[in-house]
């Protein structure tokens, strides 16, 4: 049993690190496969799929798949300030799309895009859908500007489609409206539909993986991802209530708005291009009589203070996993703290400080026993070799020195073990935020979500936890101690590759630790 607890503490610093990387893996498997189960009410037979892209038909009420004969593309351009978009004017299609504010990559002239139906697959759109009715409109420019264009179909008898497409002012929203009038003698059942489909490629770093893929978002659900892989394997409908759908990426993302009323989410698969769709119930338009269908999208930057305020539940996108109730907060607080210092590494050191603050009890609790154990440690060491045949009476005479010193062995373990869970969701919080991105700190390091340059800050890290080492009893077991004599090293290397705001929040709160620990080892060792 003591040895057991003698070896736990001292391969204290070692578990903490095996736990950290434990979460981790829990998390990012609770991201890609712990999904909600579908209900079993919208569960119909829908073999007919329809065209990629377009809803199938026998969602809801039954109706044929509209056709999608291969069309010539006509490409044309919209912009403001903050996006570019390329739309085809003859399906209305949204083709591609361009964040004007955001480059590719510190000091670059090239910008991000989202949307790209080249290189991506990348498409979106939102359409009307007729029930009974094999049709495609074919759409043309009746008018147009640098933001907004107005498109009226041509080819539909008794049916005209008119289609308008807008840039809203100052913002990485794409308004479009569907508008069908009939021209019959007969009522007209119709139903609107929006689409995201892309390819399944990730730019995902695999040393800091983020989620690619689809997701959605509704009233009773609320927040939920369906993988690439997800929809390989099902693409049963769901029915929801004020819902939004989207695919998701790291710091960026594009989604179809939530509209009032029931819809049904649906997924599908063509061809190495995952779809998700939302469509509304169909209704009924009187000849003589139209009716419109708005739609509205947001595609650009996991700006938390511009998105969280368009929809419920939209700033969900930004991923933090299953630790989202403690990364929120610890954002929100960081969020303020750079309010008053226009600094994002300046925040960063201050959340580390009120973090530590907040735990500094439970800290000190830690490093008392520490302290506690390593003035014991000459001890131990004599025990082990005066005891080096005997495991059993080694055993016993280390308990008794524990119960003679009041020590508990385990003392310094669940205080650590307590705060590894904050730490975690800091770490999200850093790796998430596209705030980060391109953020200068000082000096050489002009953005917080790349690696540090110059490697300053990973060997300063490094150095900091083998001071830290050196505070800490020393293990008795020679194996371990070449172990704890590579960590410092080896975590250099792994620190290294990350984002240097993370690196800087662990340097931070390693400096933080040695000086409570170092203070407090000088109180009880001497």
């Amino acid at each position: 049993m003591i040895r057991c607890l003698k070896k736990i503490m001292n391969r204290l610093f070692l578990y903490s690190g095996f736990l950290f990387i434990l979460i981790l893996i829990f998390d990012a498997y609770d991201r890609d496969y712990n999904q909600p189960v579908i209900s079993e009410a919208v569960q119909e037979n829908h073999n007919d799929n329809g065209s990629k892209g377009q809803p199938p038909a026998n969602i809801g009420a039954k109706a044929k798949p509209i056709s999608t004969e291969r069309i010539e593309r006509d490409i044309n351009t919209l912009e403001n300030r903050k996006l570019k978009i390329k739309y085809d004017s003859i399906t209305g299609e949204l083709l591609f799309s361009q964040l004007k504010n955001y480059p590719t990559s510190l000091g670059s002239d090239e910008k991000v895009i989202i949307l790209d139906h080249v290189k991506k697959k990348y498409t979106a759109a939102s359409n009307v859908q007729v029930k009974d009715q094999n049709i495609t409109p074919i759409f043309s420019v009746v008018e147009e500007d640098i933001d907004r264009v107005k498109l009226s179909s041509t080819n539909t008898p008794n049916i005209t489609f008119i289609k308008d497409i807008q840039l809203l002012d100052d913002s990485h929203q794409i308004k479009v409206k569907n508008t069908v009038i009939n021209r019959g003698n007969k009522d007209l059942f119709v139903r609107n539909y929006e689409v995201i489909s892309r390819d399944d490629n990730s730019t995902a770093s695999i040393m800091l993986p983020t989620y690619t893929g689809s997701a959605y978002y509704d009233s009773e659900n609320k927040f939920s991802k369906i993988s690439f892989d997800d929809i390989l394997e099902s693409d049963e409908p769901r029915e929801v209530q004020e819902s939004w759908i989207s695919m998701i990426e790291h710091y960026f993302f594009s989604a179809w708005l939530p509209t009032t009323g029931q819809k049904t989410i649906y997924t599908n698969h063509d061809e190495g291009v995952y779809t998700i769709g939302s469509t509304t119930g169909y209704i009924a338009v009187n000849p003589g009589r139209s009716h419109s269908y708005d739609s509205l999208m947001y595609v650009g930057p996991k700006l938390q203070s511009e998105i969280s305020v368009l929809a419920k539940g939209l700033d969900l996108t930004v991923d933090y996993g299953v630790l989202t109730f403690l990364s929120a907060p610890l954002f929100w607080i960081l969020e303020i703290i750079y309010s008053g210092f226009g600094n994002w590494g300046v925040s960063i050191i201050l959340l580390t400080v009120l973090i530590k603050a907040v735990f500094f009890k439970l800290s000190e609790t830690s490093y008392r026993s520490m302290a506690q154990m390593k003035k014991l440690n000459p001890r131990m060491q004599a025990l082990k070799e005066r005891y080096s045949e005997d495991k059993k009476k080694f055993s016993e005479a280390l308990m008794r020195m524990y119960k003679e010193e009041k020590v508990n062995p385990l003392g310094g373990c669940l205080p650590i073990l307590i705060q590894i869970p904050v730490f975690i969701a800091l770490y999200w919080v850093l790796v998430e935020s596209v705030e980060m991105r391109h953020a200068p700190f000082v000096g050489w390091i002009k953005d917080l979500a790349s690696a540090d340059p110059l490697f300053v800050l990973p060997i300063a890290m490094g150095i900091s936890m083998y001071i830290q080492q050196k505070l800490n009893p020393a293990p008795t077991d020679a194996t371990q101690q070449k172990i704890f004599l590579f960590l410092p090293f080896i975590f250099t290397a792994l620190f290294a590759t990350f984002p240097s705001g993370l690196v800087l929040y662990w340097l931070t709160n390693n400096i933080l630790s040695i000086a409570q620990q170092y203070v407090i080892n000088k109180r009880i060792v001497g």
